[in-house]
């Protein structure tokens, strides 16, 4: 049953968002973007309708920003996500943001077409569910898409209207903090090189079942890093904070990361056991003390702060961590597929940002694994991005 909404949604801006609308701003879009592949036709006006039911009852979809400073908000709107149809004949999914046919398309959190759904008719089908990373993560994007889907099979839809954020949630299950660590780890593709700005993202396609991923990932791109020079590195690990209360839906960013200080010499078992034990002392938890300060900070300040300490990251090859690994889990067809839409496969395409070496997202169905590769431009040129991802493809083993 539909959770009932007795007053208009709103939740306050965490401290955590105002950091993502800075990156939207200087490297859009900074976004969650899942793109399903699948097989069956488009019918754009009862798509419209199932987006229009689905955002109803998860109204997380239709927020605005309103106010400034310790006083900013997301408050609903009303405005249902729009539904676009654009050509997606000449792009083959493997790659962008060159070719793509939908990642330029704005996604505004101040007048409510911060969400949006995007049909691409072709061989296969795709279809792109779009938010505003300040709006919601990875996991509260692939709910309201489930949402969609269950209202496009006529099936009653679950609902969402938590209003818990990200330091909410941390601070229901653990009470301690971190310090941040200088500005001492190394990249997967060595140091920025050339003028070119702006980012770009590969898809690796693997058949089959891996397991351990997130483990098996660290470990490569450690000895990436370490085949360009000596260094530190330390990846963190995206970690969805929402298993820490069974039962909750909510479509705000509730996801926090764990990090992993990787030793030459570490295996695949040895990190699994790391992050397991980083799970049991809930370090997911964790938050950066500093960070409380930001709420305070003008967003032109911001802006002009994290625009400096990326110019300077790259200018020394150094960073506060070495990138992040994001792993969602496996898609489900069930949950994703309806009468005119069979799923095929899926993948999340990280968000745009310079300010860490790497961003990698997996996802994929039973039969494959999905990785998909984001970076600067400066840090995949020469050949570096193809050569990690053969490194990748070469060196992770299936299950």
């Amino acid at each position: 049953m539909v959770e009932q909404i007795t007053n208009i949604y709103t939740r306050p801006l965490c401290r955590t968002e105002r950091v993502y609308l800075i990156y939207h701003d200087l490297c859009p879009p900074f976004a969650n973007q899942i793109v399903l592949e699948g097989l069956g036709s488009f019918d754009e006006e009862r798509w419209k309708q199932a987006v229009q039911k689905a955002s109803a009852a998860n109204p997380g979809a239709r927020l605005v920003l309103k106010g400034c400073l310790i006083a900013s908000r997301w408050v609903d709107s009303g405005i249902t996500p729009r539904v676009r149809v654009v050509n997606g004949l000449g792009w083959d999914g493997s790659g962008g943001p060159d070719g793509s046919p939908f990642e330029q398309g704005p996604l505004n959190p101040y007048d409510g077409t911060a969400c949006e759904v995007v049909l691409m008719p072709g061989d296969p089908l795709r279809v792109a569910f779009r938010s505003h990373h300040a709006l919601m993560d990875g996991r509260a994007t692939l709910f309201w898409a489930e949402e969609i889907f269950r209202a496009l099979r006529g099936e009653p839809l679950l609902g969402s209207c938590s209003r818990l954020t990200e330091l909410d949630m941390a601070r229901s299950f653990q009470k301690k903090g971190r310090i941040p660590p200088a500005h001492d780890f190394i990249g997967p593709t060595g140091r920025a090189q050339g003028t070119e700005s702006g980012v770009i993202w590969r898809r690796l396609h693997m058949e089959g079942r891996y397991r351990n991923l997130v483990a098996q990932v660290a470990v490569i791109l450690a000895q990436s890093a370490w085949s360009y020079e000596a260094g530190k590195v330390r990846f963190g690990v995206s970690v969805d904070m929402r298993h820490r209360q069974p039962g909750l839906r909510s479509t705000g960013n509730l996801t926090n990361l764990i990090y992993l200080n990787m030793l030459p010499g570490l295996t695949v078992d040895d990190v699994t056991r790391d992050m397991a034990q980083q799970l049991a002392d809930k370090n997911d938890g964790m938050l950066y003390w500093g960070d409380r300060l930001i709420r305070y900070v003008p967003l032109r300040m911001l802006h002009r702060a994290i625009q400096d300490e990326i110019k300077e990251k790259q200018h020394t090859g150094r960073y506060r961590n070495s990138g992040i690994i994001s792993n969602p889990g496996r898609l489900s067809p069930e949950r994703l597929s309806c009468d005119t839409f069979a799923l095929q496969t899926g993948f999340f395409i990280p968000p745009c940002q310079e300010s860490l070496p790497i961003f990698i997202a997996m996802a994929g169905t039973d039969q494959c694994v999905e990785i998909l590769i984001s970076m600067s431009r400066k840090l995949a040129n020469g050949g570096r991005m193809a050569g990690l991802m053969e490194r990748l493809q070469k060196g992770l083993q299936p299950s």
